[in-house]
């Protein structure tokens, strides 16, 4: 993590607590008041650091943003859809960020700080408590886009460049010119993305880091982004919801079973098993999802989905099991 990240983020974590603070007593935090909490240089600074928050994402499977911080009237507001004093049930993943995002300011962070990183760990059941340092040391929420061409693209979003791209589509595809209006590099799934508008089918794509060739920046500036809002990007993962979800029932059986119980609330069988409801459109994503399980998951309904995953295993064992 860059040391300007580390500064941005040592800010927000003293001015939300402040914020939070005078949300309670029924008012905004002014934007003097929020220079002298977090030791911003300037009140822009502050606008700055609040608008880089709003970029948190947003679970698609739930209603409400984890948190919201905004400026309003010049007054920094925040809203929870949590307070703090009933905080939610988090996975393992999420306490591994909370971990690590803490991390830095362990030995200069004063007595808070430790408190909280204690209580983290303590919280963690005693089976998951390897697996959750192991994620912790692993993460670094400051990771840059890989070279060679982040640099390039970051240049164009800055500057609103139209840019063209030698794309590969898929590996060994051939190679292709794309001439795009880039809007945001972002990670998912250990995969750099580029969000971009392609100016010629006129939609915004997702083009992989890993298969451009090459980037040229062109002499044209765009105007504003067009395309959906960025938050649709800034999400757990690149599932998208289309209208044909529906519920779907996972049942966990084994140490997925505890794995399950302790990441979401399910319903827990007389066998031990766990059943998770999940809502998403059934295809090769929950397939996947299931079989990745290595046999202790499987579908309890719907009928469809059930059929889906029967066919599906049907099939991989016809084409890797032959003789």
């Amino acid at each position: 993590m860059s040391d300007l990240s580390l500064q941005r983020l040592r800010r927000l974590l003293l001015l939300i607590p402040v914020a939070a603070r005078a949300a309670r007593n029924g008012r905004g935090l002014s934007l003097a008041r929020a220079v002298e909490a977090c030791g911003a240089r300037s009140e822009a600074q502050v606008r700055e650091d609040i608008a880089a928050v709003q970029s948190v994402w947003v679970d698609p499977s739930g209603a409400e943003e984890a948190i919201d911080l905004y400026v309003e009237d010049d007054e920094v507001q925040v809203t929870y859809a949590h307070h703090f004093g009933t905080p939610p049930s988090f996975s393992v993943a999420e306490g591994a960020v909370l971990l690590s995002a803490l991390g830095p300011f362990e030995q200069g962070g004063g007595r808070p700080v430790k408190e909280a990183i204690r209580k983290l760990r303590k919280a963690v059941p005693d089976f998951l408590r390897e697996e959750t340092d192991r994620l912790a040391k692993g993460l670094d929420l400051g990771e840059r886009p890989p070279e060679p061409w982040a640099p390039s693209l970051e240049q164009a979003i800055a500057q609103r460049r139209e840019t063209t791209l030698e794309y590969r589509a898929v590996a060994d595809a051939e190679i292709g010119k794309r001439v795009v209006e880039p809007r945001l590099l972002f990670q998912r799934g250990g995969a750099w993305y580029l969000a971009a508008w392609n100016v010629e089918k006129q939609a915004e794509h997702l083009y992989r880091l890993d298969r451009v060739v090459s980037v040229e920046l062109g002499a044209r500036v765009f105007g504003a982004h067009r395309g959906p809002p960025v938050a649709r990007y800034l999400k757990k993962g690149l599932y998208f919801e289309s209208g044909a979800e529906v519920d779907v029932a996972l049942r966990f059986t084994g140490l997925s079973a505890a794995l399950a119980k302790a990441r979401q609330a399910g319903r827990v069988e007389a066998d031990g098993a766990v059943v998770v409801k999940t809502r998403v459109t059934p295809g090769n994503f929950l397939v996947g999802q299931v079989l990745g399980y290595g046999g202790e998951a499987t579908i309890d309904g719907p009928k469809e989905a059930m059929e889906l995953l029967e066919k599906q295993t049907r099939e991989l064992l016809r084409i890797y099991c032959k003789g």
